[in-house]
């Protein structure tokens, strides 16, 4: 074989000088036989091998593909390598330009050749191999999987498609629908690069590649009680919270062993799993089951105690009128596994005291409602979740009384003997106690209206204070102006 170099500028010469001969016109020119058949598939490196009248005068041969001279001989026996490696599959117009030694140009007709330098590209499934980096529901695979590539174009070329991973062949399809089998048994979790190599009856081959996960673990699985972990009731459902790259189908409950609740999760989520009516209490094993779509399984078991009744409890305080901030909480608590949560507020959660441990003893803020009549409520729940809510109406009164004095000597006034000291007193929601002090201390108390105190001099020095205190009946206290007396 023998190759020749020419300068871009000569055959920029030549292409400008060639005058086209239809295919009559050349079978009647120097070249008799082009050495390539119309319709030809050809690839890579191409070898021509025209036939030239033993008469004629050519001193050199070109060849002509997609209207550029691609290879070209100088003498018989005449040879043309066309590489062909740059041209992407396509149908290619070649013909022959033959010179003579005056340098005249006769074309040959030209023929059209198919170039095929790649195998048809075998696709996987669709949605497969997304990322190499997150697993998904259409990339997560377990057990033996079998499947189909699908070549593109022209598929009645191929021959065969392996399927490799990190280059060891796994299976060979050698017929359409082109199934190959992938036993994900052989690989441990994770990614796995998957390869189609397809080759083609040229020879040419052509690869395409999928991540794809193997994937044997169930959805990871939080199981959430009502209240307290391990206690249980009928009136209060699980929670099971699950997620999976494959997605999550459902989650199962089991008490003692026996199906009591199942729900579909549809990819992952919540789900509330409730047990059976007429659960009895007590001690039972407890187990939460969640499944993905590839049917990998999560299981959870554990001793649970299960508890129906709602706590009995009374509310504190008793008193009916409230002021500031004070303390609230349960007695007489009864229940067979705790208290676990108690909160104590007014109305729809105002001034809300809450907590979750012993001693059951909060305090609540009325000043964050106005005053008047309220609903005072207590939610108590038990380790099981079960909850006692009591409600009682209550007066809030933030407001101090009004007291001064009514019937009393005159300010500075001297006493000679006993007097009677009587108090003007008023509060929203009625007082409680009025009190009369003398020099600052209690020396007599009244809770009815009207209000009267005798006040004896004899008791006192020659010069004291007198002075009138009001509590109304949330305990808000108001006192008088005082006065002075001497005797």
């Amino acid at each position: 074989m023998r190759h020749r170099t020419v300068a871009l500028s000569t055959l920029t010469t030549l292409a400008a000088g060639l005058v086209f001969a239809s295919p009559a016109q050349a079978a009647d020119g120097p070249v008799t036989d082009l050495g390539i058949a119309p319709g030809a598939r050809v690839n890579r490196t191409v070898e021509l091998r025209p036939t030239v009248a033993a008469e004629a005068d050519v001193a050199q041969l070109q060849l002509w593909a997609n209207n550029a001279p691609v290879a070209y001989d100088y003498a018989a026996p005449w040879s043309l390598s066309w590489n062909t490696r740059g041209i992407i599959d396509q149908d290619v117009p070649v013909y022959l330009v033959a010179v003579d030694k005056d340098g005249n140009k006769t074309p040959t007709g030209k023929v059209t050749v198919r170039v095929d330098n790649y195998a048809p590209l075998a696709s996987f499934p669709q949605g497969w191999g997304s990322s190499q980096q997150y697993p998904a529901s259409n990339n997560s695979f377990t057990g033996i999987q079998r499947f189909s590539l699908t070549p593109a174009g022209d598929a009645d070329t191929v021959r065969w498609i392996q399927l490799s991973v990190g280059g060891q062949v796994i299976d060979t399809a050698t017929a359409a629908p082109w199934p190959v089998t992938w036993d994900t048994s052989a690989f441990p979790e994770g990614v796995v690069k998957l390869t189609a190599t397809t080759t083609d009856d040229l020879g040419n081959t052509t690869q395409n590649s999928a991540w794809l996960w193997v994937d044997r673990t169930g959805p990871a699985t939080t199981v959430r009680f009502p209240q307290v972990a391990g206690y249980v009731s009928v009136h209060q459902p699980l929670a099971v919270e699950a997620s999976d790259p494959a997605t999550v189908d459902r989650a199962e409950l089991y008490l003692n062993g026996v199906l009591a609740d199942t729900a579909t999760l549809n990819g992952a989520g919540v789900a509330d799993l409730d047990l059976a009516a007429g659960t009895a209490n007590g001690p039972a094993t407890l187990t939460v089951k969640t499944y993905d779509h590839l049917g990998n399984v999560t299981e959870q078991t554990r001793s649970v105690v299960v508890d129906n009744d709602k706590p009995v409890a009374a509310g504190a305080p008793g008193s009916s009128y409230l002021r500031g901030t004070f303390g609230a909480g349960v007695s007489n608590f009864r229940d067979a596994t705790g208290a676990a949560y108690l909160a104590v507020y007014f109305d729809d959660f105002r001034g809300t005291g809450f907590t979750e441990r012993s001693p059951w003893y909060v305090h609540v803020n009325s000043r964050a409602v106005a005053d008047g009549r309220h609903t005072l409520a207590w939610d108590v729940k038990d380790k099981a979740g079960n909850l006692t809510q009591l409600r009682r109406s209550v007066y809030v009164d933030n407001t101090a009384p009004a007291v001064r004095f009514g019937t009393a000597p005159k300010n500075r006034a001297k006493l000679t003997r006993k007097v009677t000291v009587k108090a003007i007193a008023a509060d929203r929601f009625g007082i409680a106690r009025v009190q009369l002090l003398v020099n600052g201390k209690v020396v007599a108390t009244d809770s009815k209206a009207a209000f009267s105190f005798t006040l004896n001099p004899k008791k006192f020095g020659k010069k004291f204070t007198v002075q009138l205190r009001a509590y109304d009946r949330a305990g808000n206290v108001k006192y008088s102006t005082k006065r002075t007396y001497r005797r």
